[in-house]
């Protein structure tokens, strides 16, 4: 079905039976065309009950007010709310302001791409984790994901039903429901990862250099999101680090539980550099943390359980003395 052919605003006029004579001659005509359009229209229709259920009490009437509100949130930017999903307000679009404003989540996100790539965006289911937070969640076949700090996972409303394929930006830790029918797929850009049945951690957090993927077990194959050329495959306690620029793809030993102790709410480093270690540390506590005076060469063993932030830093200074400066969500360190 051509995403594009889909007369969205129509079937909102439709639903919420505002369609003129016309109109509904029109929306006949396109349900005549592929017995799929009918099928979407029953899932738009169940969408469209389930918000409007409880929708009658809270909705403003007034849709220049409310698109105007929307814009003012445009505009400032506001903070998105975590743990929510999109794929209501998307599919219903001709009364999207009144949806938003009843479920109370920011649309901002929604209208900073171009009209195409806008539509091929329908019927998606967003999550995310904020920075400094991990979240939990499970997908519609039984899989189990942990979000780790400033990460997105999005999937789309034929999950499990066509097929079982998640985007990540991000890390996250996947404890994947075996199904022989459709294998589950991690997409991260550059690299695929896929897999039946199985658990592992991929890291492919936008402004880093590689993709990194551990195996906990089962076996993971990794794949050119390009062409599928298949880059490696990984047996358990094994990681793959991806370059993201050439592709280039080597594989290690690893200890697997330590690379995804984060979802267990521990923070393990076991001979790691210590710019990585401070990188993950200011994904951990959510802040921003600059470096000056430091030897690259050192590494650090520790692990991090429900210490502040305050606390680790002083833990740091008494392995290798260091000074700090807490500045809201900045974090500066100069190494004695």
């Amino acid at each position: 079905m051509n995403e594009q052919q889909i007369p969205y605003e129509l079937l909102a006029k439709y639903l919420s039976r505002q369609c003129t004579l016309s109109e509904r001659e029109k929306v006949n005509h396109w349900l005549n065309e592929d017995s799929e359009h009918r099928l979407l229209l029953n899932k738009l229709q169940q969408q469209w009950e389930g918000v409007r259920v409880n929708a009658s009490s809270y909705v403003i009437p007034d849709k220049v007010e409310v698109w105007g509100k929307i814009q003012d949130r445009i505009r400032h930017k506001v903070k998105q709310v975590p743990l929510y999903s999109r794929s209501l307000l998307i599919r219903i679009s001709g009364i999207a302001a009144a949806i938003a404003l009843i479920l109370g989540f920011s649309l901002s996100f929604l209208f900073n791409s171009q009209k195409d790539s806008w539509q091929a965006s329908q019927f998606e289911n967003v999550i995310m984790a904020p920075s400094g937070q991990k979240t939990q969640l499970v997908l519609p076949d039984g899989t189990l994901v942990w979000l780790n700090s400033g990460s997105r996972l999005s999937y789309n409303y034929q999950y499990s039903t066509h097929d079982r394929i998640v985007n990540l930006e991000g890390e996250a830790f996947f404890d994947v429901k075996k199904d022989t029918q459709y294998p589950f797929i991690v997409k991260t850009g550059t690299v695929d990862v896929k897999v039946h049945g199985t658990a592992f951690n991929v890291s492919a957090y936008t402004d880093e250099e590689a993709i990194k993927v551990a195996l906990l077990r089962g076996k993971v194959s990794l794949l050119s999101a390009e062409n599928q050329n298949l880059l490696t495959y990984l047996s358990p306690d094994q990681e793959a680090i991806v370059s993201k620029k050439s592709l280039s793809c080597r594989v290690e030993s690893c200890d697997a539980e330590i690379e995804a102790s984060w979802h267990h709410n521990l923070l393990k480093f076991d001979g790691d550099p210590v710019e990585e270690v401070w990188k993950k540390l200011g994904r951990w506590y959510g802040v921003d943390i600059t470096l000056s005076n430091v030897d690259v060469s050192k590494s650090y063993w520790f692990t991090i359980k429900t210490e502040s932030l305050t606390e680790l830093l002083e833990m740091i200074n008494k392995i290798s003395p260091i000074e700090y400066k807490l500045d809201g969500k900045e974090v500066t360190i100069r190494y004695k």
